[in-house]
């Protein structure tokens, strides 16, 4: 062998020892779930009850009580192997420093890991209820992406968002075109064992700022959408926004815009049908517009929360396209 040769594999091996990446698993689990890994005794004092308040709150906007996340909890000694593939996982353990930690993809990838420390009950109470809404954050966007890419798998093809509205939406193939209004409204619906899931879209004529647009006016924009687009089964029957409940209003960004969303119930008029809406209300600044997406479920004894995150997931898909 040359010295030349030689040299070459040597450095060839050098490099590959000083290479070595540390292979991880894809995790795995079901869409907002936690793992929750706590000893028996510690899941079952206040440490528990303070996990459950944080983690396992209401779902705001469904018309039954369903939990943010469902929690699984097992304890440290069967934490190993597949447990630890988990896509979001609390570890929470009494130890001599009173700590928390926010880690990503420790144990497989994608995922998120959060550990409360603490000496006692009350130090680990403390770091549960000081971290809970940057966990809660973390696991809900670590959620989003897995159902943006189990979404992506199989995708419906259609060009009216675009062609109508100049926006881009990633939606399943299962939804379909139910009506359409040219230059209007456009209505996409997925058939499910209980009923549907419905997403609707349009643009709103007058340029206003969206400080115009208070719970009040809202309620009013979608109710005279309803009106117009939505009927009911029985005649003079459309859908409006449920009476008996307050809607929740606040400001966010969805892609890059400001935004403000509205989570609540929706009813039909002179008949019996409910169930949640998700409404974006979106300044389009590119195009210098008001633009409204909006998702609502009809499942009559089932539980909706999967099927609003499914919406939630496809609107923060949004792509807008200078006209």
């Amino acid at each position: 062998m040359s010295y030349k040769s030689f040299l070459i594999i040597t450095c060839f091996l050098f490099a590959c020892q000083n290479n070595k990446t540390v292979y991880k698993p894809e995790s795995s689990g079901n869409i907002n779930t936690v793992t929750v890994v706590i000893e028996n005794s510690l899941w079952n004092s206040s440490v528990g009850e303070a996990i459950r308040d944080a983690f396992a709150s209401e779902f705001i906007g469904l018309p039954q009580q369903e939990p943010i996340f469902s929690l699984k909890q097992i304890p440290l000694s069967v934490f190993s192997d597949f447990a630890r593939q988990s896509r979001n996982i609390l570890i929470v353990q009494k130890t001599k420093k009173d700590t928390f930690m926010l880690l990503r993809d420790q144990f497989a990838k994608p995922q998120i890991v959060g550990r409360f420390l603490g000496s006692n009950e009350e130090k680990i109470i403390d770091k549960i209820k000081n971290n809970k809404k940057n966990i809660t954050q973390e696991i809900k966007n670590n959620d989003l992406k897995e159902k943006q890419r189990r979404m992506k798998i199989s995708l419906l093809k259609q060009e009216d968002l675009k062609s109508l509205f100049s926006i881009d939406l990633t939606i399943p193939s299962a939804y379909k075109l139910f009506k359409k209004d040219k230059n209007k409204f456009i209505w996409f619906q997925k058939e499910t064992k209980n009923g549907s899931i419905n997403i609707i879209a349009y643009q709103l004529p007058q340029k206003k700022s969206l400080r115009f647009y208070s719970l009040d006016e809202i309620i009013k924009t979608r109710d005279s959408i309803g009106k117009l687009f939505v009927p009911g089964r029985n005649k003079n029957s459309h859908m409006i926004t449920e009476e008996a409940y307050m809607p929740y209003r606040k400001k966010v960004k969805l892609s890059g815009f400001k935004s403000i969303e509205t989570r609540g119930t929706w009813e039909v008029k002179n008949d019996f049908m409910a169930g949640p809406f998700l409404n974006y209300i979106i300044q389009d600044t590119l195009n210098q517009r008001i633009v409204v997406l909006e998702g609502f479920v009809f499942s009559p004894s089932s539980k909706k929360r999967e099927q609003v995150f499914e919406l939630e997931a496809i609107f923060k898909s949004l792509k807008i396209i200078k006209k």
